[in-house]
């Protein structure tokens, strides 16, 4: 996760704004948008962006969403969006996405919408801009959202099926909680009536015109905006949206968009929330406020302030939680939307077995001594630094915010009135911001954000413990204690010492090589054997992307100590590095924009990291600590160990993970290295074993690759001999993995199981495994296998049959530990249609060996090979994977022409061989879970 574009995600998301026609913004809109409203009310937004580039993104957003449907219509507006692509006036059918998927732009990856109580997006994201056809037709198609969608009697019967499946996926635990918890929330409002999937009899009975009247009723030009980014000529562009748009007409008597209000109260509003399949229990603590009106420079200062302090508490209850004293397992406090007219401020804990009061106690504690004695100096200037690092980093980077980054700011311009500046207007605003806020003006306006009325106690859990839950009043009580309470200010000390102190010198390079097939990448064999392979880019303004390897990993690790290793490099990744522990180590790398994080892995250990060019060094001090002075923390090692417990005592009654321990075994054969977390599990873990055995795997540069790619700076070479070329190393010892023949049995592996369920539910999964040569083509050729069943089962299982919301698809070859394929699906259906779906599945399977594939889907799926491969082309993270892929596996790299070449080659008689290969040649491992009780209950 990127710690940076989270926090100015943090200070974006924090600064709602509310809708176009309640809310306004006296902030201007970026200049470089190109915005107008025609006559009928639509509004549409152009920018020139060239992220990816010859790429554009159609974004068509409706400003309605379920909030808007009556009682009788709960679910229509989601109903609604799947509609949308079953037929308009211009593309009968499935023509939308059989026009799209002929220049690869793929349904699921690039064609997609969602709905919210408040909002309907739909997105047509990386169309290639060469083909002046397609961009027309793109057009054309979000024409017929608006108001020409063909809703035929047919269509919307075949949709009820795959909303049912939908709703059934959907129905996890933490959706049932939240059903629960938000009749608390919303009391009194409409938004405790809307989950937007809506009520199945509704979904099941309703009449064909009550969703034709909702979608003449709410999908309407003033209620729209196209908005339209991408490598495009803009002028072009909102001509074309002006000859195509301005026709839809606007009806004389359109109904009014009003907003559902939360309604205000004084009483404490306190609900509790259990489920059988729930996996910890928490307390929430949620001041509900109002989005304000008026979006200008005050409100972004409040939103600046609200990220600082929520940064800075959350620090706190990091520093807390580290001590393992408490009662909670993780605090956190956080702003977040709850409608389109108010946010709430939150203080959350998770607690330990039977502790839920006491892990509220601690939070609201911390809570009530920032709010009583307000932020240090020290607090106010790391955080100050932090997020001035943060947005150093965004402008560096900003020609390579992508399409859809600045798509979904113009959805939230258009819905919510949040202002859109530019790059560099965005910086002025929030860096200015931040070098004026001062800690008195911090401390002032944390006083402010826990106010007296509006507050929601929300306590969820299993149900086996809700007999222990807490009640109003003791919660109340603990709130007026901590509130009489003496407390003390905050105090820190500082660890100011030098991330590395002793003095480190540049070693030889001891010889240069080649790297096949990448001309600009150059490889070194430094003094103490490390490999190192740097390749320059341009794609990035201000990035580098690192990774390394060496073989071996957990497959050299004795059986018994297999759940040691599981968590050696969690263990060191959370206890710091060198003098300083974590919090320490956080401080310390306060405004740098570096990170480097070892892993364990099966066949392989190694690190993945990355930095700026101005970081590029720290980057490498952590490197080198990782391997010179990892700490093993013991009190990390036991709040680990705590949280595992924790998961312990509700995992019996996760169906998921059930699930995915019935698949792992089988896929084994019950290997006895296969991991399972369970009670031996967390019997077995040992804090001497795990640090043994990360120091056993992360040591000896000679044996690891080093590859950097991206902006690499002059000094680069140099920084690399400084700190890759002191790693110690031992070069006569060369190790590789051992290959422990994990793998199914052979021929047929059928598991069947029952659990108890909420919601009935079946799910199913199979897996054709065997050996085959390993080489790019076949490789591809596994991909596409998969990508043409998914075609297949979306026509059969989901569209024809109703049976499921979606099916799974992946073929894949691995070369490691030896050449294997896989082909494995997965998928949620109801349990009375199980057994007519495994039939489809296997005709499907079966049809592949026998009946030559569908030359249009073939076509399509090669398309979007070769559209995914020219994006991918321009990123470096694609270049230092294709480095550490073939480093790793000794593979020469394929130039644009072989790869392509190989491609074309693909036809359907090459297709069904290589299918027939793999179906006759492969062993099957069928999982299926379903419930006891058919009625759920």
């Amino acid at each position: 996760m990127n710690t940076k574009k989270n926090i100015i995600i943090g200070i974006l998301v924090l600064s709602f704004q509310g809708v176009f026609s309640q809310f306004k913004t006296n902030i201007p809109l970026n200049k470089n948008v190109i915005n107008g409203k025609l006559q009928n009310g639509l509004t549409y937004y152009i920018l020139h962006n060239e992220e990816p580039k010859d790429r554009a993104s159609f974004y068509f957003v409706q400003n309605v969403g379920a909030i808007l449907e009556d009682d009788n219509q709960n679910g229509l507006a989601h109903f609604l969006e799947h509609m949308a692509f079953n037929g308009t006036e211009h593309f009968k059918g499935k023509g939308i996405i059989k026009m799209l998927e002929k220049d690869g732009v793929s349904f699921g990856k690039d064609i997609n919408a969602y709905t919210a109580q408040d909002e309907t997006v739909y997105n047509i994201s990386n169309v290639p801009v060469t083909n002046e056809t397609l961009i027309d037709s793109t057009l054309w198609v979000l024409h017929d959202w608006s108001g020409s969608l063909s809703l035929t009697d047919a269509e919307i019967d075949a949709e009820r099926g795959v909303i049912r499946e939908e709703w059934r996926t959907r129905r996890t635990s933490g959706f049932r909680l939240k059903m629960q918890t938000d009749q608390v929330l919303y009391k009194g409002s409409k938004y405790s009536k809307r989950d937007v999937i809506g009520d199945l009899n509704i979904i099941n009975n309703f009449k064909y015109a009550e969703l034709r009247n909702y979608y003449k009723k709410w999908y309407r030009p003033d209620l729209q905006a196209v908005i339209i980014v991408g490598d495009i000529d803009v002028k072009v562009l909102e001509q074309k949206v002006k000859t195509i748009f301005s026709g839809i007409p606007l009806a004389k008597k359109a109904d009014v968009r009003t907003y559902t209000e939360i309604p205000k109260h004084d009483e404490l509003y306190f609900g509790t929330a259990a489920d059988k399949e729930a996996s910890s229990t928490s307390i929430t603590l949620q001041y509900v406020q109002d989005k304000p009106f008026i979006k200008d420079s005050i409100v972004t200062r409040k939103n600046v302030m609200n990220s600082f302090y929520t940064s800075i508490l959350n620090n706190r209850f990091k520093e807390l939680l580290l001590k393992n004293q408490g009662s909670s397992l993780n605090l956190k406090t956080y702003f977040e939307p709850i409608s389109r007219l108010n946010t709430s401020f939150n203080i959350s804990a998770l607690s330990k077995k039977g502790k839920v009061l006491e892990a509220f106690e601690e939070a609201y504690t911390e809570a009530e001594r920032l709010r009583r004695f307000g932020a240090a100096q020290a607090e106010l200037d790391r955080t100050k630094k932090l997020f001035i690092s943060s947005y150093d980093d965004f402008l560096s980077n900003k020609d390579k915010i992508d399409n859809e980054t600045w798509a979904d700011k113009l959805t939230d311009y258009f819905l919510k009135a949040k202002p859109f500046l530019s790059s560099e207007e965005d910086y002025k605003l929030i860096v200015g911001i931040i070098k004026s806020l001062s800690l008195e003006e911090l401390n002032a306006y944390a006083k402010t954000i826990q106010t007296p009325a509006n507050q929601v106690i929300l306590i969820t859990g299993s149900e086996d413990d809700k007999n222990s839950f807490p009640t109003k009043e003791a919660v109340v009580n603990v709130m007026k204690k901590v509130e009489s309470m003496t407390l003390v200010p905050y105090t820190k000390k500082e660890n100011n010492t030098p991330l590395i102190e002793k003095e480190l010198k540049p070693v030889a390079i001891k010889k240069t090589f080649d790297v096949a097939g990448i001309k600009d990448a150059k490889g070194y064999i430094l003094e103490n054997e490390a490999k190192v392979i740097v390749l320059p880019t341009t794609y990035s303004q201000d990035q580098i992307v690192f990774s390394a390897f060496s073989k071996g990993g957990k497959s050299l690790v004795k059986t018994e100590d297999l759940t040691s290793a599981e968590i050696a490099a969690t263990l060191a990744r959370s206890s710091g590095l060198g003098n300083f522990d974590n919090i320490g180590l956080k401080e310390k790398l306060t405004g740098k924009v570096a990170q480097s994080a070892p892993f364990i892995g099966e066949n392989t250990q190694g690190f993945q990291g990355s930095s700026n060019k101005a970081d590029f060094e720290t980057m490498l001090q952590l490197l080198y600590l990782s391997f010179e002075a990892p700490r093993f923390d013991a009190n990390i090692f036991n709040i680990l160990k705590e949280q595992y417990k924790n998961r312990l005592e509700t995992i019996k009654k996760d169906n998921g993970s059930a699930f995915k321990d019935t698949v792992d075994l089988a896929n084994s054969n019950h290997n006895p290295r296969t991991f399972i977390f369970n009670e031996k599990f967390l019997e077995t873990i040992d804090l001497k074993k795990a640090e043994k055995i990360y120091r056993e795997r992360i040591k000896n540069g000679s044996g690891f690759t080093f590859i950097f790619v991206g902006n690499i700076p002059d000094s680069a070479l140099g920084l690399i001999q400084k700190y890759i070329g002191n790693i110690k190393s031992g070069p006569a010892v060369k190790e590789n993995f051992v290959d422990h023949n994990i793998e199914p049995a052979k021929g047929k592996t059928v598991v069947h199981f029952k659990r108890p369920m909420e919601v009935p539910k079946t799910t199913v999964y199979l897996n054709l495994t065997g050996k085959t040569e390993y080489s790019k083509e076949n490789a591809l050729k596994m991909y596409v296998i998969g990508e043409l069943l998914s075609k297949r089962f979306l026509q059969t299982i989901r569209e024809e049959e109703g049976g499921s919301y979606g099916v799974n698809v992946g073929g894949n070859l691995e070369l490691i530990p030896k050449p294997t394929f896989s082909l494995a699906l997965t998928f949620d259906c109801n349990p009375d249609k199980q057994e007519k779906l495994m039939e489809i599945v296997w005709k499907e399977l079966n049809d592949l060996k026998t009946i030559p594939v569908n030359a249009n889907d073939l076509e399509d799926i090669k398309k979007a090979l070769l559209k995914n491969w020219e994006e991918s082309l321009k990123t470096n993270s694609f270049w230092n994977k294709t480095l550490y892929d073939n480093s790793l596996n000794e593979l020469p790299f394929l130039q644009d022409d072989e790869y392509k070449n190989l491609i074309s080659k693909f036809n359907q008689k090459t297709i069904q061989q290589f299918s027939k290969h793999v179906l006759d040649s492969s062993s099957s491992v069928e999982v299926i879970m379903s419930p006891e009780n058919s009625s759920g209950k």
